[in-house]
């Protein structure tokens, strides 16, 4: 089918995913090659791709996608590499938490800052009980996506499209059909996720001489509630009697963590 369309300018990689897009379910293999590229995922086997009907409208968010700057940066990147180099040589834990699968809608302040809390009590308790550094990753800012048993459901006696994920197709009944604009959706909304969490972080939200404004309202157990509590209380003691003789001057890491999504 010929486009009437031209479709805007991509990338070789950007050529190759628009090709894979377009192509029969699950099939596809340009062929193997043992050295990365930007497109060498689109000589893998895939087992639950998703097919678009319109190319020029693939072409044109991948070709948004690509000038748009990256979410997160190689240092970043870097970081996170060495910090899991320590977890797998027993020097750390790794923490990872958050949603199976994000909504655009969670992307606003109260849910953002509630998981980033939840992770910061966790991660305290793991260190003041193994002695050990923790990696925290949080799955936010970019998990739209989720795989489904089947590609299709059926709704009032018709076959539809199954919900996908925000990044892909609608969860209302009429809106299941693909539709490549959401991959440019999902970028905005990963990274206004992601400035927001890095905000929240340099402005004192990890704070650890504020442990308990952290908040515990998901804890319905009263025991639960008062071991954490005895774990701040014996944390904020320490942390006094530092500031009390002047060894907590310059601990910057007092007053934020690392976080990566």
């Amino acid at each position: 089918m010929e486009d009437s369309v031209k479709a805007p300018s991509l990338s070789k990689a950007g050529e190759a995913a628009a090709e894979l897009k377009v192509t029969a379910n699950g099939t596809h293999v340009n062929g193997e090659t043992s050295r990365w590229t930007p497109s060498s995922w689109t000589t893998k086997p895939i087992k639950q791709d998703v097919i678009y009907d319109d190319r020029a409208a693939v072409s044109k968010a991948l070709a948004k996608l690509e000038r748009c700057p990256p979410i997160v940066t190689p240092t970043e990147i870097c970081k996170l590499k060495e910090r899991l180099r320590d977890v797998a040589l027993g020097k750390a834990f790794l923490l990872q938490g958050g949603d199976c699968a994000e909504l655009f809608d969670y992307c606003n302040s109260d849910m953002i800052e509630a998981k980033i809390k939840l992770l910061l009590q966790m991660s305290l308790v793991l260190i003041y009980g193994a002695g050990k550094p923790v990696v925290r990753i949080a799955r936010m800012a970019g998990q739209f996506a989720k795989p489904r048993s089947s590609p299709t459901e059926q709704y009032n006696g018709r076959t539809i499209t199954a919900f996908r994920g925000d990044n892909i197709n609608g969860y209302d009944p009429e809106e299941r059909n693909p539709d490549p604009s959401r991959l440019v959706s999902a970028y905005f909304h990963s990274a206004a996720t992601s400035n927001y969490i890095r905000a929240s972080l340099s402005s004192g939200i990890a704070d650890l001489h504020s442990p308990l404004d952290w908040e515990l309202g998901h804890v319905k157990e009263e025991g639960i509630k008062a071991k954490y509590e005895t774990i701040v209380n014996s944390i904020t003691e320490s942390l006094s009697f530092m500031k009390t003789v002047g060894a907590d001057s310059a601990a910057s890491s007092l007053e934020t963590v690392e976080l990566y999504t």
